[in-house]
C-alpha cells in the first residue's frame, strides 16, 4: 500500500483502482488473520474450560477479557442447539460437554459447541432399552 501511495504523490494523480485493490486485500487479509486468531482463541477458552479446576482461576479471568475484547461470545447454555453438535447419549436433556464460540461482530460460529443427551434425574431406562 505505502508503494501504491508513494506513486500517487510522485505522480499527482491518486491510481483510484490500484488504490482501491490494495485496500480490499488488506482488509480481506485482515478478517482472515482476526478470524484464524478467534478459532484458535476459542480452541483454548473451550480446552481450558472443560476443566473445572482452571474455570475460576487468573487464566480463566484473562481468557474472558480476550473473548469480550475480541467480540467472541462463548455459549454455555444448551437452549441454543443449533450451535451446538449433539455427540452422544439418550435422554430428553442436554449436558454441556465443550461450550460454543460466536463472532458477534459477523454473527458465525467460531467453534461449536458440544452437548450429550442425558435421562432426566430419577428417570431410569429400562431393562433392554439401553
Amino acid at each position: 500500500m505505502q508503494e501504491v501511495l508513494e506513486r500517487a504523490s510522485a505522480a499527482d494523480a491518486a491510481p483510484a483502482p490500484a488504490l482501491h485493490g490494495v485496500v480490499r486485500r488488506a482488509v480481506l487479509e485482515e478478517f482472515r488473520t482476526r478470524a484464524r486468531f478467534a478459532g484458535r482463541l476459542a480452541e483454548i477458552d473451550a480446552m481450558l474450560w472443560s476443566q473445572p479446576e482452571h474455570r475460576d482461576g487468573v487464566v480463566s479471568a484473562a481468557m474472558e477479557t480476550h473473548l469480550r475484547e475480541l467480540g467472541l461470545l462463548r455459549l454455555t447454555e444448551p437452549e441454543a442447539s443449533d450451535r451446538f453438535v449433539v455427540t452422544e447419549g439418550k435422554g430428553e436433556l442436554f449436558e454441556l460437554l465443550r461450550p460454543g464460540y460466536v463472532d458477534e461482530l459477523t454473527g458465525k460460529i467460531i467453534l461449536s459447541g458440544q452437548l450429550r443427551r442425558v435421562e432426566r434425574p430419577g428417570h431410569t431406562v429400562e431393562e433392554g432399552q439401553a
